[in-house]
């Protein structure tokens, strides 16, 4: 079971990008010269058991699921995983359904009536489910190892119209973007 804490105790800079408020999309955007959405999966399947808790619900309901990987420059920097209750992705979150490789930011930050909870922090050691699934993702979609120590990850929960969605954002990258000179 993963242990996700209310502060962040990353050091250095690592703590300043996994803490950043507002969109990581746009941090990202920054540090870099292209910004790219990749899509890994997107549509309905039923949550794992600590993203149904979070949300409230009874465990492995049916959820509205999009995995992307985030790259800068070409490099994969982030997987990000998205889940709503399906119903609500068909109401209040029906936008994120036409995102393509646009950032989920967009709505998140772009439209009024959507309220975050105070981002939520784990360190990733490798014998955790979550880990493993970011490891196979990631690997599929970048052809890329992640290193074998643990790694931070970020959630936080947005509202719209009482309308759960769970975002978080992992941070497996050799390519720390804290460690760029250009960071943002």
């Amino acid at each position: 079971m993963m242990h996700w804490a209310k502060r962040n105790t990353w050091r250095g800079s690592a703590r300043s990008w996994v803490g950043a408020g507002g969109s990581l999309s746009a941090h990202l955007a920054a540090a870099g010269q292209v910004f790219s959405v990749q899509v890994l999966s997107q549509g309905r399947q039923k949550m794992r058991l600590d993203e149904a808790r979070a949300l409230g619900l009874r465990a492995r309901a049916p959820g509205y699921v999009r995995e992307v990987l985030l790259r800068v420059d070409g490099l994969p920097v982030v997987l990000a995983r998205s889940v709503t209750p399906h119903d609500r992705s068909l109401g209040p979150w029906r936008s994120i359904r036409g995102l393509g490789t646009r950032p989920l930011a967009d709505v998140l930050f772009r439209r009024s009536g959507i309220a975050r909870t105070p981002l939520e922090f784990a360190r990733l050691q490798p014998s955790t489910p979550v880990r493993r699934h970011v490891a196979q993702a990631w690997r599929r979609a970048s052809g890329e190892e992640i290193s074998p120590r643990a790694f931070p990850a970020r959630r936080s929960i947005f509202r719209r119209r009482g309308a759960p969605l769970l975002v978080m954002e992992t941070f497996p990258a050799k390519a720390e973007p804290w460690r760029w000179p250009n960071k943002a």
